[in-house]
């Protein structure tokens, strides 16, 4: 039986973010190779791993199909000669299957898991598996540890040559950008903060996607390095680089599943600090019904090893458990939440978006030893008040590339509609789920400018026919579909007087 072939290289004018080959089926068939099998591409003393899948159309029986990205990254040309043989399954399938089990996984055993997933060894579809056990079954505080050591070593890291780097992590779930005061305001007193963040994964906007309305958040680690020496502090997406890369692949099918599991999730935000050298960190961890973390008692579990992690890996940290049950600021959606943030920094008006960062900002200060216990959060609210950090957001941005320095400048949606009051009564909760919902079918995060407005506190008193909040699209489908969406899930509770009635 034949396990290789030598084969000419076509490239196909399609990229893809995994590596994959094609090969006609004739050939598979000789191979004794299946759909989503492992293949080793060898040429030029260069060897890869890619996925198989398999098409007559592409192909012939003399060829093997190469998306033009992975052409590239071999330095492949058409017609090249290529050895292609199909590998084994790698050991770490057994031990995801281990885990499917309930089986508790070593340090070993996750380090070949872990290498596995940087080599694209293992498939989309295994690693789903090897996600959704965790998902089920969980890590214990052990595998916790060591997952989260693995995906550092495998890593590049940032050395800033300084004794204290300052960070701040929310586990997300919620509106309001508050990395975004937070930044500005530390970096204000000379500390350095470098706040690397995800786009969305469950909001309506992540930390990314907000401040890539003001400015560029796409830099390498050089570049990061040169913005902190600058000025500081830096707001940056952690996709560009590769500190923790087999953590950006676990979140590439989170996205597809949906799915978030909590041991993952801790090693990938504490293997993130690490790797950025971050010494002080704050952990907010947002509680309620419609977000991640549904009561405190769960949340004072992740706290517990949030601290315990930490602590290994040498850093100070403490966990902050924080309402989660009502909106944190007015807005949802990237350009909105992106206005809110230089609102509060120019004094406009000071919300519970802004209470809550000048909370976060003066533990982390306090953490440091900046100010005395119990002084951080005045002293924190002065940085703003003062206008320092209004003026440091600024020299941020502009080092970062962008040209937003003002709310009045931040751009705003095409179509624009009141929500108005069904009835009489009192605001008693807004729904940050449904208004997630909404801010997704208006087109957020991908339409910068799309998302919600409340225009009305909790417990305000509003009239039938008052506007509540207001729904922003680039696109006057999704703002149709939308408005009739909203009919069917009101995000808005009023206190009522009489609970039902009977005749």
């Amino acid at each position: 039986m034949t396990y290789s072939f030598l084969l000419n290289a076509k490239i196909i004018d399609i990229s893809a973010d995994y590596p994959i080959v094609i090969l006609n089926p004739n050939v598979a068939k000789k191979l004794n190779a299946n759909h989503l099998d492992r293949m080793q591409l060898e040429i030029n003393n260069k060897i890869t791993v890619c996925v198989l899948d398999t098409s007559h159309s592409y192909v012939d029986e003399n060829s093997v199909g190469l998306f033009k990205d992975t052409a590239f990254d071999l330095n492949i040309s058409n017609n090249d000669k290529i050895k292609i043989s199909v590998l084994p399954h790698p050991k770490s399938v057994d031990y995801i299957i281990s885990k499917i089990n309930n089986k508790t996984l070593n340090a070993e055993q996750l380090r070949e898991i872990v290498k596995d997933i940087n080599s694209n060894s293992i498939s989309e579809v295994e690693l789903s598996a090897f996600i959704t056990s965790i998902f089920i079954n969980g890590f214990n505080i052990d595998e916790t540890t060591d997952f989260c050591k693995e995906l550092i070593e495998i890593g590049d890291k940032i050395e800033f040559n300084e004794k204290i780097i300052l960070d701040k992590h929310s586990i997300g779930g919620i509106n309001g950008r508050v990395s975004m005061i937070i930044t500005p305001i530390i970096s204000s007193l000379g500390y350095k903060i470098p706040k690397t963040a995800s786009r969305s994964i469950t909001s309506a906007a992540g930390t990314a996607d907000a401040m890539e309305v003001l400015a560029p958040v796409s830099f390498t680690i050089d570049e990061i390095k040169e913005i902190i020496n600058k000025v500081g502090g830096v707001i940056s997406w952690e996709g560009k680089f590769d500190l923790c890369p087999v953590d950006n692949t676990i979140i590439n099918i989170e996205h597809a599943l949906n799915i978030n599991p909590e041991g993952i999730m801790i090693g990938s935000i504490l293997s993130k600090k690490k790797s950025i050298g971050s010494t002080h960190l704050i952990i907010d961890i947002p509680v309620g019904p419609e977000v991640k973390i549904k009561d405190k008692e769960n949340g004072e579990r992740l706290a517990k090893k949030f601290i315990a992690i930490s602590k290994s890996l040498g850093i100070k940290t403490k966990v902050l458990l924080t309402d989660g049950l009502s909106p944190c600021g007015y807005s949802f959606g990237p350009a909105l939440e992106a206005k809110s943030v230089l609102e509060i920094l120019e004094n406009k008006y000071f919300d519970n978006l802004a209470s809550k960062s000048c909370a976060i900002a003066g533990e982390l200060l306090e953490l440091v030893g900046h100010v005395k216990e119990g002084q951080g959060y005045n002293f924190a609210k002065e940085i703003i008040t003062s206008g320092k950090a209004l003026e440091k957001f600024k020299e941020i941005i502009k080092v970062q590339g962008g040209n937003i320095f003002s709310s009045k400048d931040v751009p705003k949606a095409s179509f624009i509609r009141n929500i108005l009051s069904p009835e009489n009564g009192t605001i008693i909760s807004y729904s940050i789920k449904i208004f997630t919902k909404i801010s997704s079918f208006l087109g957020a995060p991908i339409d910068k400018c799309a998302g919600v407005l409340i225009k009305k506190e909790i417990g305000s008193n509003v009239k039938k026919g008052e506007v509540l909040f207001e729904i922003h699209s680039d696109s006057e489908q999704k703002l149709k579909f939308t408005e009739n969406y909203i009919l069917d899930n009101f995000p808005v509770s009023f206190e009522k007087v009489i609970l039902d009635e009977f005749s």
